[in-house]
């Protein structure tokens, strides 16, 4: 469960509403559920369906490539049955669900569609296509439910107006059917924000998976030439490197910047705020952001961000007022960004400053509560009529 649902459910929870989350994992399994007061959490675990284990109907199906069809209609229905379970013993008023795995895509077909919404981030289409993921059947079945899933969905939420543009031309889904309703963090105080480190050098912070999608690759081809021009900067890389593939390719190629250079794996909660703290200015070249979370994170602790001008980036960082949006896949617009602030630590200052006051505007996480029980009270008069 993403740290900023789990969040709004607490939050939620907090004000008194009753909140159930279905925990489910179609590869893996459930062994270890959270505990959070006010949440009741339910595994659902997926099984082989049971055709599979008859070795006629398995080989026919794989002869005719419908494995993966099949897999999706029954995990759909097994979704369905138990939300409907649930709702006879005791009856929700909202059913909300994320848009990976078209979780809905069978619950939607019954007549409850009007109590459901789904909120959508970046799809797993979006996701496949700039990661250059290897086509496959389970990829080609899920596309198509995805598409399905938005299309059945009365009502559809999203973070930003670029992103609900997107979904509504890929998939022919109609603008009405949206509310847009931003993403938030948690904004820390102003105590919360001091620097505990305070290095000669210029610090610079990359949050984000190792990925082709969260532009890593441009990241590490413009290292070099950063520090090629400036010797005086630390790079703290913070995300999932899976095999350290990433770090081994680049420490092969420049064994002389393994000192300012930084790999640091993954980290979450106190040690994450830790290296947002104690940065300069946050990077993240991403080739695709529905909202752009780690923005808005690196702006609460009064950082400067420098991002890319597509998806929701745009609706985060307002450009040359609290960062800087470069063009995608640009490596010298990056450069020229990041040593914009490096040599001028007074405007990257200026810059965070803004940005922190823009979070709490717009993005703090009691916003993001608000706005999602004006959107569930919507939802219900919409029923109620």
């Amino acid at each position: 469960m993403p740290i900023h649902y789990r969040a709004l459910a607490l939050g939620l929870a907090r004000k008194g509403h009753q909140i159930t989350v279905l925990y489910t994992d179609r590869f893996g399994s459930t062994n270890q559920l959270p505990q959070d007061d006010g949440i009741t959490f339910i595994p659902v675990k997926f099984k082989l369906p049971a055709i599979f284990h008859k070795p006629f109907w398995g080989r026919i199906l794989k002869t005719f490539n419908l494995t993966e069809k099949v897999r999706f209609h029954e995990d759909g229905k097994l979704i369905a049955r138990t939300i409907h379970q649930l709702d006879r013993e005791k009856r929700f008023d909202i059913f909300e669900s994320p848009n990976n795995g078209a979780t809905l895509q069978q619950f939607l077909k019954g007549a409850n569609r009007n109590r459901c919404c789904i909120r959508i981030a970046t799809t797993d289409k979006e996701h496949s296509t700039i990661n250059q993921t290897e086509s496959s059947p389970y990829l080609s079945e899920l596309f198509k439910a995805e598409g399905k899933t938005f299309r059945q969905c009365q009502n559809l939420v999203t973070h930003t107006r670029a992103h609900r543009d997107l979904i509504c031309r890929e998939y022919g889904v109609d603008k009405e059917m949206f509310s847009i309703i931003p993403l938030s963090v948690r904004v820390p105080s102003e105590d919360e924000i001091a620097p505990t480190a305070n290095p000669a050098d210029t610090v610079v912070l990359f949050v984000g998976r190792f990925e082709k999608r969260k532009g890593i690759d441009v990241l590490l081809e413009m290292i070099p030439e950063i520090l090629f021009q400036n010797q005086k900067v630390i790079f703290r890389l913070v995300g999932p490197d899976p095999n350290d593939s990433y770090r081994k390719e680049f420490e092969k190629d420049h064994p002389k910047l393994k000192s300012q250079v930084l790999f640091l794996g993954e980290k979450t909660g106190g040690e994450l705020d830790e290296e947002y703290k104690n940065c300069d200015i946050f990077i993240a070249p991403s080739r695709y952001e529905s909202f752009g979370l780690i923005y808005a994170e690196a702006m609460s602790f009064g950082k400067p961000a420098i991002g890319t001008d597509v998806g929701g980036i745009p609706e985060v960082i307002e450009h040359e007022k609290t960062g800087f949006l470069c063009i995608n896949e640009d490596v010298k617009s990056f450069v020229d960004a990041l040593l914009n602030l490096i040599d001028k630590p007074d405007l990257a200052k200026e810059m965070g400053r803004r940005g922190r006051e823009r979070v709490i505007q717009f993005f703090d996480m009691e916003k993001l509560i608000r706005d999602t029980e004006k959107y569930y009270l919507k939802i219900g008069k919409i029923q109620a009529n």
